[in-house]
């Protein structure tokens, strides 16, 4: 545990050393939501009076929370895994008493503490204009809830993309196809929009696919859209299917290990 504790204090140094990088991918994520804002203002403006459920304010408070919530459970050490398989930097942890998703998972949740404690204030701040706005009381146990749904969030996005980043034992390449994955699961995971403006599709998929389970289930939570009950069915799912895809990683893990090839490192 001391290993993983360590490599947890390097992950939280890092994020601190490079703030400037930090705010830089801050900046661009807020360009795509104002973007967003603007679409949603044009399109209501056009007499869309209810899309999918919502209000234009309501899908404004959507757009700033889902790109929020986004952020805080991204990954972005898939290239670092897809790379040490393919160049032979894997050899370093296979000689080390550490387990090699362990290490990276104490990485990246040392990598987001900073972070999240700033994005966290920034939600805080849509929240209180919100209610402000739209004389909606945000509940405390809500936001607690909230809360709760990002821990699960961000071990099912880190399982799912570190299951993604192991298909480089048979992929070498794969790693050109990180950006286009990562689009695709931003939008089914409704850190876009939500999936609701695509009628029962986009609630089937948000209810039995996991990707909602990283971003629309969460901010569903504290906007009030989910019932006590839809709430313990969502955590439900999603440790459930973080469960399924860390057993994924073990045996992508195992069988990935076995025709791995050592080369540099």
């Amino acid at each position: 545990m001391k290993t993983y504790g360590y490599v947890f204090g390097m992950g939280l140094q890092k994020a601190l050393a490079y703030r400037a990088d930090f705010l830089l991918t801050l900046a661009s994520c807020i360009f795509p939501i104002l973007m967003q804002v603007c679409l949603w203002t044009a399109l209501y403006a056009a007499g869309a009076a209810d899309t999918g459920g919502y209000t234009y304010e309501q899908m404004i408070l959507y757009t700033l929370l889902a790109g929020i919530t986004a952020r805080i459970v991204a990954t972005g050490f898939e290239n670092d895994v897809a790379q040490d398989i393919k160049d032979g930097g894997l050899n370093k942890y296979l000689v080390k008493p550490v387990d090699y998703g362990g290490y990276y998972f104490a990485q990246f949740l040392g990598g987001k503490t900073g972070p999240i404690a700033f994005l966290l204030a920034v939600t805080a701040a849509v929240l209180a204009g919100a209610a402000a706005v739209l004389g909606t009381a945000f509940s405390p146990l809500r936001l607690g809830l909230y809360a709760l749904s990002l821990a699960g969030a961000a071990v099912l996005n880190f399982v799912l993309f570190y299951a993604i980043a192991l298909l480089g034992f048979w992929l070498t390449e794969i790693r050109q196809l990180f950006g286009t994955i990562a689009i695709v699961i931003l939008v089914a995971s409704g850190g876009v929009f939500p999936l609701d403006i695509f009628g029962p599709a986009g609630r089937w998929m948000a209810a039995v696919l996991p990707f909602g389970y990283t971003t629309q289930f969460c901010v569903n939570i504290v906007t009030g859209r989910l019932a006590p009950g839809q709430i313990a069915l969502g955590f439900a799912a999603q440790w459930l299917w973080a469960g399924a895809f860390a057993a994924l990683c073990a045996v992508l893990w195992r069988q990935g290990a076995k025709r791995y090839t050592a080369v540099g490192g």
